[in-house]
């Protein structure tokens, strides 16, 4: 069974194609676009659908649209403007034609008349069960509910979701057992964290979406004198899983807004500090409640608020469950893998989970194809003989070098395959790859470190492949590591295993084995005003017009300033 899932509602347009349980292809449909500076969420319907992530998709798996069984859309516009409450018991349906269709974004409804003649979509659109694709519409934070569940080791499971807004809630409580997914309370969406910390993110002169990592980054340097003030806005009904935010002025309690560009205040930080005390005291009084109330052992999560790992960590360390799983696709393009593993898992009443390893799922390219392309462009390259040796030697040497291998990764956070990466050991490397991605000076730069050494680096050490949380730097060694370890004594830690990263562990155990320390700055290979390098001439454009020292693109090597790549 196919199902193709798609999200196209807010920002974050995504496409994904599911094969009887098993992710094949998905890809956003910003990582297909160039970035648009400044460009801020918006968590209003529009019509931004992923018209070329869902062509790549389908070209991916060699099949046309009439091939896909099931469109699972992460979005239902007919909850919007209702009084329909989320049914106890969630499941994908296929609305009436008439309301649907009027109900789409102006952009989906371009896409379907370019892909299916009317007539078949009618036929789809009004359920007729004998046309394909038939379609579904999936409560939004269904959806992000599925995204935590369903790619989340566990069969039996607590799940909590939140996020800025679905069509009627911004939070919801729910929980999975075998291949049932049961709510059992949600908060409306008129409270929502998701939105306060939008809210904050601009009085504090951010872009919501990309900003929101600078506040929590500013909230290592600040005190939490604001935490009263934000006790007042936020308001949770004790031994419940209600809670309210108020919408007043920001600038009556926490001071005037910071006018964009201007210099960070010691107010500020402490603002951004007291911001995240608040979510943190928060959400996990709310997983407490939900531990309480449905008794179980293990916690998923999903929704944009889980981006956050600062709050992903308090969570963890407050010790309520023997397992926690934060969905490596916890945003709103996760929506349309949600809703594609919800219908697909619905259907054909599958109790096995499509447990995801990594989310290495978008473009890959051969060899020969990056080979074909740097002869046309005219660029002097190498092929050493073991790309992992040859990069190491140049990042301990102190270049930053850019990293374009296999399959790009879905999702927020690149984890092994789009990356930039510097060595830890040198001070002066954090600073070499803010200035390349255009990050504040503020903000951390997350580090890869060997699956098998986290424990000798960090403390508390547990498994953490999707980057979703932070680990204090073991004191003794914080000297060796001072690029990685952030002002407050932390690092946001991604832990590499050989079995699903094997070119990536294979860089970070070479540099370790000339360095002694088995750790790499990485960051999105994404440089100052671009998006995520998708495609080898992506990653060619970035690397000339940057200051980036050297690019391994495939088992390539192109070096600024030589003529060949020597091993």
């Amino acid at each position: 069974m196919l199902t193709l899932g798609v999200t196209g509602a807010f920002h974050e347009p995504a496409a994904v194609l599911v094969e009887d349980g098993h992710i094949v292809a998905a890809l956003e449909g910003g990582d297909v676009r160039r970035r648009s500076e400044g460009a801020a969420v918006v968590h209003e319907p529009g019509p931004a659908w992923p018209a070329a992530s869902v062509s790549w998709c389908l070209a991916r798996r060699g099949i046309a649209l009439s091939d896909v069984d099931h469109i699972a859309y992460g979005w239902d516009p007919m909850l919007v403007g209702t009084s329909a409450t989320v049914p106890e018991q969630m499941s994908a349906r296929a609305p009436a034609k008439e309301s649907w269709w009027a109900a789409l974004p102006l952009g989906a409804i371009d896409w379907v008349r370019h892909c299916v003649d009317m007539r078949s979509a009618e036929a789809n659109l009004s359920n007729d069960t004998l046309s394909r694709p038939v379609w579904h519409a999936v409560a939004h934070q269904q959806a992000h509910a599925a995204a935590a569940y369903l790619t989340s080791p566990f069969d039996n499971a607590a799940i909590l979701c939140v996020n800025a807004r679905g069509e009627q809630a911004s939070t919801t409580y729910g929980l999975g057992r075998g291949f049932a997914i049961e709510t059992i309370g949600k908060v409306d969406a008129a409270h929502s964290l998701g939105l306060l910390f939008e809210r904050v993110t601009r009085h504090l002169g951010f872009v919501p979406g990309p900003g929101e990592d600078k506040v929590s980054a500013l909230a290592a340097g600040g005190k939490p004198r604001f935490r009263e003030a934000f006790r007042d806005i936020v308001i949770r009904a004790p031994h419940t899983a209600q809670y309210t935010v108020a919408a007043e002025e920001l600038g009556e309690r926490l001071g005037p807004p910071r006018t964009p560009g201007t210099p960070i205040e010691a107010r500020h930080e402490d603002i951004a500090c007291s911001l995240q005390e608040c979510l943190n005291e928060t959400v996990v009084g709310l997983a407490d409640w939900l531990k309480h109330q449905t008794g179980a052992r293990h916690l998923t999560a999903a929704g944009g608020v889980f981006r956050n790992a600062l709050l992903n960590s308090a969570l963890r360390d407050a010790g309520l469950f023997e397992g926690l799983w934060i969905s490596p696709v916890a945003g709103a393009s996760g929506t349309a893998v949600g809703a594609a593993l919800w219908v697909d898992h619905t259907l054909r009443r599958s109790v096995a989970h499509a447990t995801v390893e990594h989310t290495c799922w978008g473009p890959q390219f051969t060899a020969e194809e990056i080979e074909a392309l740097l002869a046309r462009a005219h660029l002097a390259y190498g092929r050493p003989p073991a790309i992992t040796v040859a990069v190491a030697a140049r990042l301990a040497s102190g270049k930053t070098v850019g990293w374009f291998q296999g399959a790009m990764e879905f999702g927020r956070e690149a984890l092994g395959s789009r990356l930039v990466l510097a060595a830890p050991t040198i001070p002066t490397m954090a600073g070499a790859l803010t200035d390349l991605t255009g990050r504040e000076g503020f903000e951390p730069v997350a580090c890869a470190v060997a699956a098998t050494a986290v424990g000798d680096w960090f403390e508390d050490a547990r498994a953490a492949p999707f980057r979703s949380f932070v680990a204090r730097v073991r004191s003794d060694k914080r000297p060796r590591i001072p690029a990685a370890t952030h002002i407050d004594g932390t690092a946001r830690v991604q832990t590499v295993g050989r079995a699903v990263q094997p070119l990536f562990h294979d860089v970070i155990e070479a540099f370790g084995a000339l360095t002694g320390v088995p750790i790499l700055l990485s960051a999105d290979f994404a440089t100052r005003g671009r998006m995520r390098a998708c495609s080898p001439a992506d990653a060619i454009e970035a690397y000339t017009s940057s200051p980036l020292d050297a690019l391994a693109l495939g088992p390539f090597l192109l070096e600024k300033g030589r003529s060949t790549t020597p091993p």
